[in-house]
């Protein structure tokens, strides 16, 4: 599996989760239906943003290219001192 597909799920995993841990405490504080759909839908929004920007991040394009090797080099240079 490429990294770029284990990157992604595990976004969409973490969207996922995170997701369902609020509709249930939302839930749990006594949301209607009606009230919880709008913010559910907007959290669920946010994540799909995010899992789409690391499925972006990590391709094959030549600015996704050139943001993965300055934060490589950020990462290296910390690293070194």
């Amino acid at each position: 599996m490429s990294n770029r597909l284990k990157r992604t799920l595990a976004s969409a995993a973490r969207g996922a989760a995170i997701t369902s841990v609020l509709v249930v405490y939302w839930a749990s504080r006594g949301a209607s239906p009606a009230g919880l759909a709008p913010w559910a839908t907007g959290v669920a929004a946010l994540f799909a943003g995010i899992t789409w920007y690391t499925w972006w991040f990590y391709g094959e394009s030549p600015k996704a290219l050139a943001l993965q090797a300055k934060a490589e080099a950020k990462a290296a240079a910390k690293k070194i001192g």
